[in-house]
């Protein structure tokens, strides 16, 4: 099951225990044309995750693992009429992008020093009719990976074009949260999917898809605490997400302060953190101030609940470009 998990947005570093009691209203901050909200990836966890997956037991490491700076930017508004309804919707714009060298063990793959290098880019976009209410998205995943075989240099290369319609949206987010609030959302999703592979720069191959899916996911405010990023520290709830069909040990946390900003994200697979992204800088234009100010108070400057889902979908097509490498 796919996931942009963006999470796209995932993030941040320092958490500790506050005695406080915090209530966060879930409201839309008014958005235009040029506001963005950038992110750091934290350490090396991802690439890390995605070796294991390709490698497998021969997995033996990582090494030159570089992220960029996510960064989600509005890009501008939108008219969208779906059945007898019509939505005015922001567009909100993701990207990101990593690449590393996988080291694998003596003798077990066809590569002549043991090495694959991997570039994966990612960029998603999608129309919101509020912070937290999507109409529909589309993603983009550009994956690259290229060896050294018999003293020549191999690639595979695949690209992969998702658009996706929400509908049959049931609950939604309350209008306040504070500890131990709990909600369910369930989405039907219509996905048209486009992947084009090819090898050694060949001639491109396409396939088509076309897939419906019902995805329940549980939320609950798990705890109250301090965090601390690039950008301040803050006091904030912690909420996790889990999908009811996923595996126990599969969910996400996403921190937000008393304004709905959410400040740090991080995903889990089988109980094991494998991406953190911190809050690092962003420009808002409705707000007087362009930047946060580093501070040991939670900060009075509001952000937009702009959540960067992770290219969580790097990790759910891993087990499709272990038989191309």
């Amino acid at each position: 099951m796919r996931k942009m998990l963006a999470l796209i947005v995932c993030t941040l570093f320092l958490a500790g225990s506050s005695n406080a009691e915090l209530s966060v209203e879930t409201y839309t901050l008014e958005l235009e044309a040029g506001d963005y909200v950038k992110y750091e990836i934290m350490g090396d966890t991802l690439g890390i995750m995605i070796g294991k997956d390709i490698g497998g037991d021969n997995y033996l490491g990582i090494e030159n693992f570089i992220a960029n700076e996510p960064e989600q930017k509005v890009t501008g508004q939108e008219i969208i009429e779906k059945g007898n309804l019509t939505y005015d919707c922001h567009i909100e714009k993701i990207n990101m992008s990593l690449s590393f060298t996988l080291l694998l063990k003596e003798n077990t793959s066809a590569t002549d020093n043991d090495k694959m290098n991997f570039d994966i880019s990612y960029l998603y976009t999608v129309w919101k009719v509020d912070t937290l209410t999507k109409i529909k998205q589309d993603y983009e995943l550009n994956y690259h990976v290229d060896w050294l075989e018999d003293g020549e240099i191999k690639s595979y290369d695949m690209v992969m074009i998702d658009e996706i319609s929400y509908n049959n949206r049931q609950g939604s987010w309350p209008g306040t949260i504070e500890l131990n609030s709990t909600w369910t959302i369930s989405e039907t999703t219509k996905t048209s999917s486009t992947i084009r592979e090819r090898v050694d720069e060949g001639e491109w191959e396409t396939e088509t898809e076309e897939t419906e899916e019902t995805v329940v996911t549980d939320f609950i405010v798990t705890d109250e605490v301090k965090v601390t990023t690039s950008a301040g520290t803050f006091e904030a709830l912690k909420v996790k997400y889990s999908e009811q069909e996923d595996d126990a040990g599969t969910y996400s946390l996403e921190y937000y302060n008393s304004d709905f900003i959410s400040v740090k994200q991080e995903e889990y697979e089988a109980d094991e953190l494998f991406v953190t992204m911190q809050l690092k800088e962003y420009s808002i234009n409705s707000l007087e101030s362009e930047s946060v100010v580093e501070t040991d108070t939670p900060s009075d400057n509001p952000l937009p609940s702009l959540t960067i889902v992770p290219a969580l979908a790097v990790i759910s097509l891993m087990s499709l470009l272990r038989r191309k490498v």
